[in-house]
């Protein structure tokens, strides 16, 4: 926080130095319309090129602009959907009058993401996607985050109604630490997590100006963890943006009634924006949603590893799963093996007369196999509440200090209510994020300093819960009938049997399942239940500097940042670094890079390279840089060919480094070598669990782990392409990429001989030795441990991305894509004891067909979508990913004696029920019909 705030004056400071403002001296009028019909255009945005100062045109169409400097400059008139236009002032007092032309804007748009500078998408070094205002309106999906599926070489992966991580060219996830998502420049990452939440408490879609993503490496000008991908979120200006508006979206789920009643889909948002005399101005926005999200309901058997070998099981039917002793469900929770030699030998060890008594019979209890069960579980929808919820207010303050310089104070926060898998199924309820930013900016360069405040509220571990309340109540129960059928003379066989029959799971509707649901989601995980108390922060300081006006051989531009990593979580998703103090571990990084453009033979190549330094605190310091080329042909210069190679990385994550965390299988332990001592991994020797596994097979033997050091993740990719527009009517754009990664982060599975370490503390001690022997024959507990390590692989990925757009007569236009993506060294990974988790369709594709414009009132969309099946693999559970194709459509209407848009719309409106990745919901149909106001209509 004093690093935050040390920069915050240092901004204050500059303010000083640029403050003083010149006394106005040329003021301009006029009024904008629509070139076809002569009608007022109202909110044009119209600013002096090379300047921030400017303003837009009122409800009438007529503007006035006072500019402190003398003529001639350039005024530069833009508004979505029409021809931009610059028109020379040369003298005071002009009144200049523009009538704007309608455009297609088929390869006309404006990109800053692939060069931090503002260049024609069809110009672009690298591939690149863009929603801009227009396609958000039209977006047949309930939100604009949802349609991002739609995008060439963009998978998806959708936990929740609110929560779907992005996942451009393989290694897909649930929360993807491989891309960054940026909004207004702030990182909306989950701090504790190190990944965005998709846009549970992101940003208002009435706020939201564009979209771009740039799938592939980007870390050369984005930094660290932007290794697959950036996305850029950019919010409306005050100045440029004013008036109210506001969005009213009632729509309906679970259509069907297959998983859970029919129920309301509700989705407000609003917004008011307002400038005074071009000097100050000012936004506020909130957006509501609550509806009832999709349930998780694969019940099919995952504990023997082949989950497409499983039975059907209906939990609904009594005694679904007696033939199945040791069943664990994937959306079934509180399901753990538990071994009764173990519990046994836990009971005997407490003392007292129960231990006597279980020592007296302890050879009729068995261990291995044979000792194993699993106690009944709940189904997600008997066990968590599918309630989601996500408020969204923000708000910015905007000051012009003079033509050249605006300032910028900036709060958003978010909470939320939602569903998302990863080690377990977690609930995230009344989860919160606020951004805080103040950024001083002119047309050439920007300083701002920033905060990410991340609030865990009431989330907890559904799994972990559910496995508590067991561990409270049926496996006491289950163990004491299994030892007096032992104790009786039944066999082993009949003994479970008679367990299973006389051991009672809690009725959820039960005062005393209520009471220890409530009790153990209300304590902590670091002191025995199930509860999150994360409160991480991010703080960074960054700027940029462009000096295309100070230098002429080239465009040159630099820029650097400064984060701090400030973890807290009380012990329940951290490790500890001081036990007596309770304080956890922080981080720090900074990072610069340079990049150097130059246009030759004409303008019509463009060279550019760039090259960034980073160096976190706990790593050596790493290079990434790149190489870009782009040759424009034909007298309009409308074909490009692009070809570039990059080099990427990604740090660990403050997971992947301080973890400390029982998800009931496992335990959950960070690479950082400070943990790898407090696990003494190093003298208590740890093996593979898939060693272990063999050796009871008898097909191996146990291998020891022994490599604890721990890289960055590191890539280079080489990319070439083609972006053209052909006749003004066909857009064409195609990529190939291939990419090799090196110390690729992946988990292994770790056993250790168990004594002295099945504390929940902080710090195990070791009472050792090892027992390899006990460990293969089950005579000796073990601990599990999930650790990650690096590959020592050189891991090959390659694909391809395909998209045109073609305009029709009278409006209609066309649009296709397909993207491809591979892992060539898939084997490779798993020979050497890794899952894969590539978690990407080989094939997918879009098929769009729309007119904004049938008539001057009526519209419509309709877009198509499908992809192939594939291997889903991660620490939740492995198993195939159906493939499915799901249609989205919409139709528009124009109410303008209102000033509002009227849709009627829906997606996957035929209700194909699908998942996007294992253990994840069925998600279904959501129809809708919402209604836009816009003060500033057209």
């Amino acid at each position: 926080m004093k690093i935050f705030t040390k920069y915050g004056f240092l901004l204050l400071f500059i303010l000083g130095a640029y403050g003083i403002t010149l006394a106005q001296n040329t003021t301009v009028s006029g009024q904008v319309t629509e070139g076809s019909s002569g009608d007022p255009l109202a909110g044009v945005n119209i600013v002096v090129k090379g300047k921030v100062i400017g303003t837009i045109s009122d409800p009438n169409g007529n503007y006035n602009l006072s500019v402190d400097m003398a003529p001639p400059f350039t005024l530069v008139f833009s508004f979505i959907g029409f021809n931009t236009q610059e028109v020379e002032v040369t003298q005071s007092g002009a009144t200049i009058n523009v009538p704007m032309e309608e455009a297609a804007l088929l390869g006309q748009e404006v990109v800053v993401s692939a060069s931090r500078v503002e260049e024609s998408i069809l110009e672009s070094p690298v591939t690149i996607e863009k929603m801009d205002i227009r396609a958000i309106r039209e977006s047949a999906a309930p939100s604009f985050y949802d349609n991002i599926k739609t995008l060439k070489g963009i998978d998806v992966s959708t936990q929740s109604l609110t929560f779907t991580s992005i996942n451009p060219r393989g290694f897909g996830a649930n929360g993807n630490t491989r891309t960054v998502q940026l909004i207004d420049g702030i990182d909306n990452q989950a701090p504790g997590l190190n990944f965005p939440v998709g846009n549970i408490v992101g940003i208002s879609e009435l706020d939201l100006e564009s979209v771009e993503i740039l799938p592939g490496a980007a870390s050369a000008l984005y930094g660290p963890n932007a290794i697959q991908g950036i996305i850029l979120m950019n919010s409306k200006s005050p100045f440029e943006y004013q008036g109210l508006s506001a969005t009213a979206k009632l729509g309906v789920n679970h259509i069907d009634e297959e998983d859970d009643d029919m129920s309301a889909y509700h989705n407000y948002d609003f917004r008011y924006a307002k400038a005074f005399n071009n000097k100050f101005a000012f936004k506020v926005t909130a957006s509501y949603l609550r509806a009832n999200d999709f349930r998780a309901v694969d019940y099919r058997d995952f504990s023997s590893g082949v989950v497409e070998r499983s039975a059907e099981y209906d939990p609904s039917q009594p005694g679904y799963r007696d033939g199945n002793r040791t069943y664990n469900g994937v959306n079934v929770y509180g399901e753990p093996t538990v071994n009764l030699g173990s519990v046994a030998d836990g009971v005997i060890a407490g003392g007292g007369a129960l231990g006597a008594q279980i020592a007296a019979i302890r050879p009729l209890i068995p261990n291995g196999e044979a000792g194993n069960f699993t106690p009944l579980g709940w189904t997600e929808p008997e066990f968590v509440d599918n309630t989601t919820e996500s408020l969204k207010l923000g708000s910015a303050l905007h000051y012009r200090l003079n033509d050249d310089l605006e300032l910028i104070g900036q709060y958003n926060i978010g909470f939320g209510s939602t569903v998302y898998t990863a080690n377990d199924r977690f609930v995230l309820d009344d989860f919160s994020i606020w951004t805080g930013k103040l950024e001083l900016r002119g047309s050439n360069f920007y300083v701002r300093a920033y905060t990410t405040q991340e609030e865990s509220g009431d989330s907890y571990a559904a799994n972990t819960l559910a496995s508590l309340i067991n561990v409270e109540t049926y496996i006491p129960q289950y163990f004491s009938n299994f030892a007096g059928a032992r104790a009786a003379g039944q066999s082993v066989d009949a003994s479970h049997a008679f367990a299973r029959a006389n051991t009672e799971r809690l009725d959820v509707n039960d005062p005393d399942f209520k009471e220890r649901f409530d009790r153990l989601r209300n304590t902590p995980i670091s002191e025995g239940g199930a509860k999150f108390l994360d409160q991480t922060s991010l703080y960074q300081v960054e700027g940029m500097y462009n000096f295309a006006d100070k230098i002429d051989f080239a465009e040159v531009i630099v820029g650097g940042n400064y984060r701090i990593y400030d973890l807290k979580s009380d012990g329940t998703l951290f490790a500890l670094e001081n036990i007596d103090s309770g304080d956890e571990f922080n981080m720090t990084e900074w990072g610069g890079y340079v990049q150097v453009k130059k246009s030759v033979f004409d303008e019509r190549l463009d060279l550019t390279g760039s090259v960034r330094y980073d160096k976190n605190e706990n790593f050596d310091g790493q290079f990434s840089p790149r190489i870009s080329t782009v040759y424009s042909l034909g007298a309009d210069r409308n074909h490009n060919i692009r070809a570039s190679f990059q080099r990427g990385f990604r740090i660990p994550t403050t997971q992947d480094q301080y973890i400390n965390l029982d998800v009931v299988t496992r335990r959950l332990v960070g690479s950082n070598q400070a943990l790898v001592d407090q696990f003494n991994f190093r003298t208590n020797q740890v093996y593979t669990l898939t060693s272990l596994q063999n050796a009871q097979a008898g097909t191996g033997s146990l291998q020891a782990w022994t490599d604890f050091d721990f890289e960055p993740e590191k890539v280079g990719t080489g990319e070439i392409g083609y972006k053209g527009l052909i006749g003004n009517k066909l857009l064409i754009d195609g990529s190939y990429f291939y990419s090799e990664y090196s110390d690729l982060v992946v988990e292994v599975d770790l056993v250790q001989t168990a004594t002295g370490n099945t504390s929940t503390g902080q710090t195990p001690i070791y009472a050792g030795p090892a027992d390899p022997a006990g460990i293969v024959n089950g005579t000796t507990p073990i601990a599990r441990y999930g650790f990650d390590v690096n590959s020592n692989r050189i891991v090959k990925v390659q694909g391809f991305a395909i998209g045109a757009e073609y305009s029709l007569p009278k409006g209609y236009q066309i649009a296709a894509n397909v993207s491809y993506n591979e892992l060539l060294d898939a084997d490779v990974l798993r020979d050497a004891g890794f899952r894969a988790q590539f978690n990407t369709p080989e094939y997918r594709y879009n098929i769009k067909f729309a007119n904004r414009k049938v008539t001057d009132k009526l519209g419509f969309s309709v877009n198509y979508r499908w992809q192939d099946a594939f291997l889903w693999e991660s620490s939740y559970g492995v198993g195939v990913v159906p493939a499915f194709g799901t249609v989205d459509a919409q139709v528009s209407y124009k109410l303008s004696n209102l000033k509002s848009i009227l849709k009627i719309g829906g997606s996957n409106i035929t209700n194909e029920r699908y998942t996007t990745s294992f253990g994840n919901p069925q998600l279904g149909a959501i129809y809708y019909v919402s209604i836009t106001f816009d003060q500033f209509f057209n």
